[in-house]
């Protein structure tokens, strides 16, 4: 199929009641190819069926191309028998046009310009470009109504049908990737549903209440070297914050207490790590706490959540929190030597805490307590869950249909000039 197929010949009607005299020829790969005539116009125009990636599958657009030729010219290079509208010759390109329904307002695209002999481009006037307008309009009405259309779409198609199809197989596959990562999520998010409503299930265990009596402490430092000794007594149990033990401490220049229980931080069914909040800690993410302590003789505020306790010794971490509140909003760390003893003071609490006989029994009332709020933010996760793999699923599946109909365009069939010719 070449540029010597049979031309036939048709009048174009324009909007202002003058008639195009136009030769029409099909090309390769559906383009079909207008030499024009008409009053202040002449030149070929050449309209070809786009075919997009993530467009319809049958081209349902065309491609008006200024200049007469099939081959990629450059936007830089004059094409033969470029069109002359007014005087001024046309150069590139518009895309987008919906044969069906050509839009009656200014539509040229940005690459619809003139190219003058210097190489530089220049905007087309208001008159050229309606002119022009109006000629895309009766061109693309008489492509409309060509009797081999839609052969002329399917040879389109047909060049590009294999890698649109390879590169519809590549979002399928991406798509099934997600939907699979998605399914293994809401697995997950049911564990965790069922992990949360067995908590809430669970009869609370016995708690051992606050004990009077003193309990000394050691105190070391990074290194291991001693710091002193500390007397704790056990002001409150399981009580503010479920799970919870308040500590009073004296000696070792340290004076105040502290809250101590586990990471309730962190979104696990049963809390696991530690946590040690500065002060009597009455409820979650206060911002001054009672009888908050002094290391040194500086008063220190803020807490220490670690994810785990497996590597919680009397040395380690050798660096914890020590934050010195200026004003309700201000502040700043404290000296090194107040933060070496902050850091002794919060390894002691954590580890005398996790060496309670009711350890267990504290760690499921932090989990009851937390269970109803993860619980709610657990199966709202889920059905969002739900919904992305299903959109998710669905993406795929239309990847998939489009791929195998990319694939049926890809034998090749009877040329488009017989079409032509037979008409």
């Amino acid at each position: 199929m070449t540029s010597k197929n049979r031309t036939t010949r048709a009048d174009l009607p324009l909007t202002d009641g003058g008639k195009l005299a136009a030769r029409v020829t099909v090309l390769d790969r559906g383009c079909v190819r207008y030499v024009v005539r008409g009053p202040h116009i002449r030149g070929t125009f050449v309209l070809s069926p786009e075919h997009l990636r993530g467009g319809t599958v049958l081209p349902s657009t065309l491609r008006v191309q200024f200049g007469d030729g099939t081959d990629d010219c450059g936007y830089w290079e004059h094409r033969d028998d470029e069109p002359v509208i007014f005087g001024m010759r046309l150069h590139g390109w518009t895309d987008g046009i919906d044969p069906d329904q050509v839009s009656d307002r200014w539509f040229l695209g940005r690459y619809a310009r003139s190219l003058r002999p210097n190489g530089v481009h220049r905007e087309l006037t208001s008159t050229v470009r309606r002119r022009t307008e109006d000629v895309i309009r009766a061109l693309a009405a008489h492509w409309r109504r060509l009797p081999y259309r839609h052969e002329l779409v399917l040879a389109a198609a047909r060049p590009q049908a294999e890698e649109l199809a390879q590169h519809e197989a590549q979002l399928a596959t991406r798509a099934e990737a997600e939907a699979a990562e998605l399914r293994d999520e809401r697995l997950r998010a049911r564990r965790r549903v069922n992990v949360l409503t067995g908590i809430r299930r669970r009869s609370p265990l016995p708690v051992r209440p606050a004990a009077p009596a003193l309990v000394r402490l050691p105190l070391v430092d990074r290194r291991g070297d001693r710091l002193g000794v500390i007397s704790v007594r056990e002001v409150a149990v399981d009580s503010g914050i479920p799970g919870t033990v308040v500590y009073e401490v004296h000696g070792a220049r340290v004076h105040g207490r502290f809250t101590v229980g586990r990471n309730i931080y962190r979104p696990q069914p049963l809390p696991e790590g530690i946590h040690v909040a500065y002060g009597h800690a009455r409820k979650r993410y206060e911002r001054e706490r009672d009888h908050e302590p002094t290391v040194n003789g500086v008063r220190l505020d803020g807490r220490w959540d670690h994810d785990t306790t497996a590597d919680v010794t009397a040395s380690v971490p050798a660096h914890l929190p020590a934050h010195v509140r200026l004003t309700r909003t201000t502040g700043h760390s404290a000296p090194d030597a107040t933060a070496s003893r902050a850091s002794a003071v919060l390894r002691a609490l954590a580890l005398h805490y996790l060496a309670r006989p009711d350890v267990e029994a504290l760690r499921l009332a932090a989990a009851k307590a937390e269970a109803p709020r993860l619980l709610t933010e657990t199966r709202t996760r889920l059905r969002d869950l739900r919904r992305r793999q299903a959109a998710v699923a669905r993406r795929a599946q239309q990847h998939r249909a489009r791929e195998q109909q990319y694939r049926a365009l890809v034998p090749t069939s009877a040329p488009v000039a017989a079409f032509a010719r037979a008409a």
